[in-house]
């Protein structure tokens, strides 16, 4: 089979998995935090596994370059929590994408930081994507859950672009894999307390899906993500990455019966117009 060919079967496996993962903040019955302590911890340890096996070093350069990786973490640990928790209180599809915002909200931040131009049509990018929030919104209330699920997916993208913004200023030099290791270490670590303070109850399928979770869909996907740019350009693992609103809906529906409502799709299908534009327009630049 042809190296490309390859990387687009690992590419669209990635996002089918990530889709999948939406799944597991309603399917396992823990708390939020208790999920993504677990997660994270099974994820490194499974990272740790791969990157041993390669021969490739973990440690990271100096003092400094520690407290961004513990910084980076807690970053992590903020987006895991707030996107779980807005899978937990409304649906898949309207999680992921207001989640999906922050690449053109990213586009707005990152010419003040990088001493770069602002683009007028990063700004209509902008007006859309909030165009797009504002029909997802079926109530300007908290006491709805798809307002909740919005409010916090926007929240968790928003923590994700400043992750994504301080890893290409300071530490771009290390591998996906490195990073998202001590991520998760430190993801881990924030919240083990939890498991303590706030016992929950746990069954064999627990187990089972927390496994399933942390190595099959975090650490596996994540592998086959990085390898893919091997043979395929940015504009295609873009792209393709679009789809992961559709998996989740997809997944969402099969698992566990949830529907779109008109809002919904029109405000969604508004704001991956959006994401497609600037995916594609970035990395023709």
């Amino acid at each position: 089979m042809q190296p490309r060919k390859i990387s687009l079967i690992q590419l669209n496996v990635a996002v089918l998995m990530w889709g999948g993962t939406a799944m597991f903040a309603k399917g396992i019955a823990l708390p939020v935090p208790h999920i993504i302590c677990l997660r994270s911890l099974i994820g490194a340890a499974a990272l740790v596994a791969m990157l041993a096996a390669l021969r490739r070093p973990l440690k990271a350069g100096g003092g400094r370059h520690y407290v961004l990786m513990v910084t980076l973490g807690l970053l992590l640990c903020a987006h895991w929590l707030t996107y779980f928790k807005a899978l937990k209180v409304s649906t898949a599809a309207v999680a992921i994408l207001s989640l999906h915002t922050y690449p053109v909200i990213t586009a707005i931040i990152e010419p003040f930081l990088f001493s770069e131009r602002l683009r007028k049509s990063d700004v209509l990018l902008a007006v859309v994507v909030f165009i797009g929030i504002v029909i997802m919104t079926p109530a300007m209330s908290l006491s709805d859950a798809t307002t909740r699920g919005i409010v916090l997916g926007v929240i968790s993208g928003l923590f994700f672009m400043v992750r994504n913004l301080l890893t290409r200023k300071y530490v771009h030099q290390y591998t996906s894999s490195v990073l998202m290791f001590w991520q998760m270490l430190v993801t881990g670590l924030v919240l083990l307390p939890w498991l303590f303070i706030d016992r929950a109850a746990w069954t064999p399928a627990t187990g089972g899906l927390l496994l399933l979770l942390g190595v099959v869909f975090t650490a596996v996907p994540h592998t086959l993500f990085s390898a893919s740019f091997k043979h395929l350009s940015a504009k295609t693992v873009g792209i393709i990455a679009t789809l992961l609103p559709f998996y989740a809906a997809f997944f969402g529906y099969l698992i566990h019966d949830e529907t779109l409502s008109l809002r919904t799709v029109v405000g969604g299908s508004i704001i991956l117009a959006a994401i497609a534009f600037e995916t594609v327009r970035s990395v023709r630049m």
